[in-house]
C-alpha cells in the first residue's frame, strides 16, 4: 500500500506524515490564537504585488502548479 520495501520504512513513512500533521495542525492552532493584524491582511489583500522589488519570475517557478 505504501509502497515501501520494508516495514521500518512504513514506520518512516508513517511518522513523516504525522509529524508533518502535528506541525501543521499546530501552525494552524497559533494561527487562530493570534491572527495577523487588520493592517497586515490589508496588505496581502491589496491586489498586485507590481510595487514590490523582487524580478522572481514566479509563474515560470511554479508553473506547475498554475495549470
Amino acid at each position: 500500500m505504501a509502497g515501501a520495501a520494508s516495514t521500518s520504512a512504513v514506520i518512516d513513512l508513517a511518522l513523516d506524515r504525522f509529524i508533518r500533521t502535528e506541525r501543521l495542525r499546530r501552525d494552524i492552532a497559533a494561527y487562530a490564537a493570534s491572527p495577523p493584524a487588520p493592517e497586515i491582511l490589508d496588505i496581502a489583500v491589496s491586489g498586485p504585488a507590481a510595487d514590490l522589488a523582487d524580478d522572481t519570475d514566479w509563474a515560470s517557478l511554479y508553473a506547475d502548479l498554475l495549470e
